[in-house]
């Protein structure tokens, strides 16, 4: 679920980034309310709770057919591109 988390909070920065930003995870808080069984479909949902000039925190939601799966908070904080060692002329 971590992993669902980090992708939709990324997804969730990522159009609004300069290209010589990036963004990095810096924190994650997860509760896992009920469990999810092999093969659920499960649906996330990140929104921004908090936006500044260094950082954004998302809140998300992990949905299965039975409810509320899991619920998190994650922060990413912005970062120089070449910060995060990607060498020059290979940004997508």
């Amino acid at each position: 679920m971590v992993r669902h988390v980090e992708e939709a909070g990324r997804l969730l920065v990522e159009p609004h980034l300069d290209p010589w930003e990036d963004a990095t995870g810096y924190s994650i808080s997860l509760t896992h309310v009920r469990p999810a069984r092999v093969g659920d479909h499960l649906t996330i949902t990140a929104r921004a709770r908090e936006v500044d000039e260094r950082a954004c925190t998302a809140e998300v939601d992990v949905v299965g057919p039975a409810g509320l799966v899991g619920r998190a908070t994650f922060v990413q904080r912005y970062v120089p591109r070449d910060a995060l060692g990607t060498p020059r002329g290979e940004e997508e």
